[in-house]
C-alpha cells in the first residue's frame, strides 16, 4: 500500500438533495443517502493515492443522524483519515448543511485489489 496513505488526509464531497435521496416515509434526507455521501467523502480522501489496481471497500459504519435536510439542500460530507493499520483505514466523517451538523460517523474501509471484486 502507498505509504502516503496516512492519518490527516481529508476528502470532501457535496450533494444537492433530490427525490432519490429521501426517506420513503418522509420528504427528508435519508440515513442511507447520508452514509453514501460519507463513503464517497472517505473514498475522495485516498483515491489519488491508490494504485490503478486498487480500490477501497467499506466494512463498518457507526453513524449518528442528527438533523434533517430537504430537497434542494446542499449537503457536504467531510472525511478525515484518523488511523491506518495494514490495509485498514479508519475515518471520522461529518455531514453538514451549512453550519448545521446533519450527522457524524466512524467509517472503516479496507484497501483491496480491484481483482478481488470481480
Amino acid at each position: 500500500m502507498n505509504p502516503a496513505i496516512r492519518p490527516g488526509l481529508a476528502g470532501e464531497v457535496e450533494l444537492t438533495v433530490a427525490d432519490e435521496h429521501l426517506a420513503p416515509h418522509t420528504p427528508k434526507f435519508s440515513t442511507p443517502a447520508m452514509v453514501m455521501l460519507m463513503e464517497q467523502a472517505s473514498f475522495a480522501a485516498v483515491r489519488p493515492l491508490l494504485a490503478e489496481s486498487q480500490t477501497v471497500v467499506g466494512y463498518e459504519v457507526n453513524v449518528k443522524h442528527l438533523a434533517p435536510a430537504g430537497v434542494g439542500d446542499r449537503v457536504t460530507g467531510t472525511s478525515t483519515l484518523m488511523d491506518v493499520s495494514g490495509n485498514k483505514l479508519r475515518f471520522e466523517v461529518v455531514a453538514r448543511l451549512g453550519d448545521v451538523i446533519l450527522g457524524t460517523a466512524e467509517h472503516k474501509m479496507a484497501v483491496v485489489p480491484q481483482s478481488d471484486l470481480a
